[in-house]
């Protein structure tokens, strides 16, 4: 059975499997710690026994901004990533959008979010490390 939970620090290294497991460009052990120590910061995990997925967003003005998302490949396709997205929009109360960037090349990642009620607003050209362009796409919460 799915559990969704906040994050603590005794998660970082399952957070960070999944994470690696997940990106071919990870983000280091310790870019995390931030997002598990600051209270106001919204760090889940999904839990089916151990750690299968989780999700780190920053309450920005009256946006929240998603950071990353991400779920063990042997458990994707089953609702994770949406179960996560629905529960930091329960949390994100007052918030007028939810944004996020992701790859252009990312087609299933595009589609899903749009599958969410994202709409993509714009283009980043060479947003990423590699040069590889961002889009960046947007679910306006005041429409739910």
């Amino acid at each position: 059975m799915l559990r969704i939970r906040r994050a603590g620090l005794r998660d970082l290294p399952e957070i960070y499997r999944v994470e690696k497991a997940s990106f071919s460009d990870p983000w280091p052990l310790l870019a995390f710690l931030p997002y598990i120590l600051e209270h106001d910061n919204m760090a889940f995990v999904a839990e089916e026994g151990r750690v299968v997925a989780f999700i780190l967003a920053v309450r920005e003005g009256g946006e929240v901004h998603i950071h990353d998302l991400a779920v063990a490949p042997e458990h994707r396709r089953k609702g994770i990533a949406t179960a996560l997205l629905a529960h930091v929009i329960r949390e994100a109360k007052g918030a007028r959008c939810l944004r996020l960037e992701v790859r252009a090349s990312n087609t299933a990642a595009r589609a899903f979010y749009q599958k969410q009620g994202f709409r993509e607003a714009a283009l980043l050209p060479s947003y990423y490390a590699d040069g590889e362009d961002g889009i960046l796409m947007i679910r306006d919460l005041a429409a739910d």
